[in-house]
């Protein structure tokens, strides 16, 4: 009997199933067919990747930002320090992030310079294409002798000035010595792997992580010789006052540069000169709590509100071995 009861009840159809949307399709609004929409498709992250030599990772459109900040950085570095800047500065200003000529990557040997002449040349060629309207320079550290040097050819050629002239971590250029204790070419060919790794592990420019990758800290190291040899090689020689205004800044805790020596720059300052002092060390750029990026941004957005005071190019100059 439960057999043949079994046997009359009907079957129930089968529960259709949703269909899915084309590849691309717009999603529809959920209902009795489509339960579950599919969501749209995710966003590609945007390629943070800077191109070699001078290139910015998104060129400064010249019409839509009226001012250009200039970034040259610290010896070892690369161009990714000031990746973040992009989108703290106020508006009205375009990142240029430089990478030095013969850095192909973020971690690379680098193509060996003559002298530090011939290098502030290829880069003044190669920005006299990419930045064409106002700009202001900023050097950390090593990038703060190229920046000067930089200027100080372009006064001397009658070529473009920056409206601000901005320092961070570097003695002014009569008063400046060595870096991380290097005074000429032989030391550091005399410093082993070891004792330049403990150097810059003391001054806060080793990050932990490549501690455990030897391979990279090799790297690092042969980008660090590179640039102390380019620093420890120059000799500074009498140069004209930068006509823009100057504004450096500094860490309390810096061992490397003292608060005298950074005031020092008031000495190449033909006009208004400023210095900040800020709660960091010498890698102010990687150290968020140091206060680096407000202190940049009322100094910038001053620049904008001040007229132009960039006067005339003094007599030339050229730096030399």
């Amino acid at each position: 009997m439960a057999a043949a009861r079994r046997a009359r009840r009907p079957r129930r159809p089968p529960r259709p199933r949703p269909r899915r949307p084309a590849r691309g399709a717009r999603p529809r609004r959920p209902g009795r067919h489509h339960p579950h929409p599919r969501r749209p498709p995710r966003r590609a992250e945007p390629d943070m990747t800077i191109p070699a030599l001078t290139r910015p990772a998104a060129s400064p459109d010249p019409t839509a930002s009226p001012l250009t900040l200039v970034c040259l950085h610290h010896a070892g570095g690369n161009p990714s320090a000031f990746r973040e800047w992009r989108d703290a500065l106020p508006d009205g200003f375009a990142v240029h992030p430089v990478r030095l000529p013969g850095r192909d990557g973020p971690v690379t040997t680098p193509r060996r310079h003559p002298d530090l002449a011939a290098l502030v040349r290829e880069l003044d060629d190669q920005l006299a294409d990419e930045v064409t309207g106002r700009y202001a320079v900023f050097g950390h550290s090593m990038g703060a002798m190229l920046a000067f040097w930089l200027v100080q050819r372009r006064m001397a050629r009658g070529g473009p000035l920056p409206e601000l002239f901005l320092a961070a971590a570097y003695a002014a250029p009569h008063l400046a010595g060595s870096l991380l204790g290097v005074t000429s070419e032989d030391a550091v060919d005399a410093l082993d792997d070891v004792t330049l790794a403990e150097r810059l592990r003391a001054a806060g420019g080793l990050p932990a992580e490549l501690l455990a990758r030897p391979q990279w800290l090799r790297l690092l190291l042969g980008t660090v010789r590179e640039d102390l040899r380019l620093c420890a090689a120059h000799r500074y020689v009498a140069a004209p006052r930068l006509p823009m205004p100057v504004h450096v800044f500094g860490g309390r805790t810096d061992p490397i540069v003292s608060v005298e020596q950074l005031r020092g720059w008031r000495e190449h300052a033909a006009g208004d000169f400023g210095c900040d002092i800020l709660d960091g060390g010498h890698f102010l750029v990687q150290e968020p709590h140091a206060g680096l990026l407000p202190a940049l941004r009322r100094r910038l957005t001053r620049a904008l509100t001040t007229p132009r005071t960039v006067g005339a190019p003094p007599a030339p100059t050229v730096p030399t071995k």
